[in-house]
């Protein structure tokens, strides 16, 4: 299916099809209100937050995009994955790893814990469809399932829960697409955790010619709001970008990250992520916002960040990263081949949503890929 090609992002039909599909559905997945946040701040990219008091992980979400439409849609489908994953109705079965003809062990997911006895552990399961060749593959339904209510917090635990992976699209290929891309950015960021890591090359932003990216940075001059970026290369060749942004009306630093085969489309997720950070932050309204941070503090403090003029062009900085496609489908393969080719392993898909559902919610389970439980990007 050929992509529609926006600001900042890749989808398989116009954002207006989309909404016009979704929005008759709020209710049903307990979605009670939308709110535009953007005008808390001073920079202008759009921010929406979208509120579920029924959660049983976060009450609100929050979405960003070139667009306040694109912004709405994000916030809006991110409650919509964590709905699905609260509730996922799918076939389980109790079973040990050591029981089980598995493709990966065990270890090759986020385990808490490590040893042989591990795969000795009955679990519940459920059935994933491999990206690579579309056979049925066990995987754990902790690795599937998010919920911070009734026994999660005494049962123990044995697998990392994150939602990363969990992501949906318009399409199957759209989804998948998503959840990889954020996998694999997880993945990169456990590698390279710290801002001053030397893994990062600092890009010049003077050297960005996209006239989106030019207008993001444009607008983060024009508030008054201090901006790194940093291109992180890694083993996959898919371009990840991480963003900060700082300013003395708000003075904590705050960041952004995103990956995707397009470079451009990738450095806008992280400024956009960056900024809505700072919203989330602003607005107070999410979940888990820490409840250690000290303004004052950060406000006498340096941001640290490097003069624009040492980063590095932003084409040297991508050099054998990145690739370009005009079909989902081509580039779901495409990725699907490279995390194959580093880590030995198929990403594994279960579906969430329903036939009947005017659109698709999966999670995406990688084996041989790390992430870091909670907040993923450190300054």
């Amino acid at each position: 299916m050929p992509k529609v090609r926006l600001p900042g992002t890749h989808r398989a039909v116009a954002p207006e099809t989309t909404w016009a599909r979704l929005e008759p559905r709020l209710r049903h997945y307990g979605i009670t209100r939308v709110a535009e946040v953007t005008r808390l701040d001073t920079i202008g990219i759009p921010v929406f937050l979208a509120v579920r008091p029924g959660s049983e992980t976060l009450a609100v979400s929050q979405g960003k995009g070139a667009t306040p439409i694109l912004a709405k849609l994000s916030a809006v489908m991110e409650s919509v994955e964590l709905w699905h994953a609260e509730r996922p109705e799918l076939e389980t079965f109790v079973a040990a790893a050591a029981d089980l003809d598995l493709p990966y062990d065990l270890t090759d997911l986020n385990v808490r814990e490590r040893g042989e006895w591990i795969r000795q552990l009955e679990l519940p399961w459920v059935r994933a469809r491999s990206l690579a060749d579309d056979r049925s593959v066990p995987v754990p339904l902790d690795l599937v399932r998010l919920s911070y209510s009734g026994e999660h917090f005494w049962r123990p635990r044995v697998l990392e829960s994150s939602s990363t992976g969990l992501a949906s699209g318009n399409t199957f290929a759209e989804a998948c697409l998503h959840a990889l891309y954020e996998a694999v950015e997880r993945d990169v960021l456990a590698a390279h955790p710290s801002r001053t890591d030397a893994g990062r090359l600092p890009v010049n932003p003077a050297t960005i010619r996209d006239e989106h990216l030019r207008a993001l940075t444009g607008r983060l001059t024009d508030a008054g709001v201090e901006f790194e970026v940093s291109c992180i290369p890694n083993r996959f060749g898919i371009p990840t970008f991480a963003a900060f942004v700082w300013s003395p009306l708000f003075p904590i630093v705050c960041a952004g990250a995103g990956t995707h085969m397009d470079p451009d489309v990738a450095l806008s997720r992280a400024l956009t992520e960056a900024v809505q950070t700072r919203l989330t932050e602003i607005s107070a309204t999410r979940d888990d916002i820490p409840s250690d941070q000290d303004t004052a503090r950060d406000a006498s403090t340096d941001p640290g960040f490097h003069p624009h003029a040492e980063g590095v062009h932003v084409d040297d900085a991508l050099r054998g990263h990145g690739d370009g496609y005009d079909d989902m489908e081509q580039e779901l393969a495409a990725v699907t081949r490279r995390l194959v080719d580093v880590t030995g392993h198929a990403p594994l898909a279960v579906r969430l949503s329903e036939p009947s559902e005017p659109f698709c919610v999966v999670r995406v389970v990688c084996p041989g890929l790390a992430y870091a439980e909670g907040r993923t990007l450190s300054a």
